[in-house]
């Protein structure tokens, strides 16, 4: 059996269009992260500015035994996942897409550089679909099916003929409406200047009403996607409802919001799905991270939990947001490999401290006075499986 993987650009700029050093920060040994001919694409930004892409110098090659992007991670984990379970298929499977994660902020605060740098991948590599790991619409989520955000902020941002393919959707804790006071969220529902279908709530993103104005547009709580005929299998969980903080919110009270919704009722399900799963590759997408390494512990509302059950079904791999930087966690023994990709557009602006929480391999985030915003977009996928 062999895995397949095609490079493709890397770009890092300054804002005249000239090209900046790389910075990344590998965490591990040269001989535990596998180097591939596979490069990321990254912009140095300003915040709040959209990308000047004129000037853009594609690279196709980064320095030997070095992973400088997470999209080579999770490419770097489905190889492993290949090699250790040869012989199990007779036939070819191809699947490829993109992932990414904290995004709509109606194309600024770099989203419009990322979606074009998007673009200029697809348009090579041709995914299947895109997966977004929620915080879709900020700050308080879309307000109606009618909202001109969805629109301002996903049609007319990944408007590229290379993006033209399904989007599976989740939900993160913005899209849920968040705010924190009556005052705060009294602000933002005056906007709907007393409409009765004008409310802060998560349900509008779930309406299929948003399908028949873009139809790549698919948005749910929780669930599945099967690839290949049973070859891998994606399983989708909302984790809103984990966050203890989130259960004394204001914004818990939204209609459709987290006091209607139940973490252990989302667990059983997940677990159900998995233990009936004969999937050779297992897949959980979530919002939040399980493990992480930008903060000093790792989210203890999910971390005994979740991990368990993803430990216990032998799930490879999972994809989240939430943490606006790039990060790629394995721990030895264990057969999950965690993959954080929230820079789908505003990033963290200054230097994180990294806390040793547990596996460590990587972690990516712009820093500098050259480089305020370091532009990072998704992860791509790319997989052959023949025997």
């Amino acid at each position: 059996m062999a895995a397949a993987m095609r490079p493709f650009p890397a770009r890092m700029v300054d804002e005249h269009g000239l090209e900046k050093p790389q910075e990344y920060e590998a965490l591990g040994s040269e001989s535990e992260l596998t180097p591939l001919n596979t490069a990321a694409a990254s912009v140095n930004q300003k915040p709040n500015a959209d990308s000047d892409l004129a000037g853009l110098q594609q690279r196709s090659a980064w320095p030997a035994g070095v992973l400088t992007g997470l999209v080579l991670l999770a490419v770097a984990l489905v190889a492993a996942v290949i090699a250790v379970n040869p012989g199990i298929f007779k036939r070819e499977f191809k699947s490829q897409f993109l992932l990414v994660g904290d995004w709509g902020r109606e194309g600024m605060q770099n989203q419009t550089a990322v979606a074009a740098l998007m673009a200029q991948v697809a348009d090579s590599q041709k995914p299947d679909f895109i997966l977004s790991m929620g915080d879709n619409f900020y700050e308080n989520g879309l307000l109606s099916v009618d909202d001109p955000q969805f629109h301002s902020s996903f049609s007319e941002v990944y408007s590229a003929d290379s993006l033209q393919v399904p989007w599976h959707a989740i939900l993160g804790n913005h899209d849920y409406g968040e705010c924190w006071t009556d005052e705060s969220c009294a602000e933002v529902t005056a906007r709907c200047q007393g409409r009765p279908d004008c409310y802060l709530s998560p349900l509008h993103q779930l309406d299929v009403a948003l399908w028949e104005q873009d139809w790549r547009w698919h948005c749910e709580r929780s669930f599945m996607l099967n690839l290949g005929n049973g070859v891998a299998d994606l399983f989708f969980i909302d984790t809103n409802p984990a966050i203890s903080d989130y259960q004394t919110a204001v914004f818990a009270n939204n209609t459709g919001g987290i006091l209607q919704q139940s973490w252990q009722e989302n667990l059983l399900e997940l677990e159900a799905n998995l233990a009936r799963s004969t999937a050779q590759w297992k897949l959980v997408i979530g919002h939040h991270p399980v493990r992480r390494n930008n903060r000093p512990d790792n989210n203890m509302d999910m971390l005994p939990t979740l991990e368990p059950v993803l430990e216990k079904y032998g799930v490879q791999a999972y994809f989240c947001g939430h943490e606006h930087n790039l990060q790629y966690i394995h721990r030895q023994n264990s057969s999950v490999h965690y993959v954080i990709t929230g820079g789908g557009s505003l990033t963290d602006y200054s230097p994180i401290v990294h806390f040793d929480n547990g596996g460590s391999q990587f972690q990516y985030w712009g820093s500098g006075e050259l480089t305020p915003c370091l532009v990072r977009f998704m992860v791509h996928f790319r997989c052959q499986l023949q025997q």
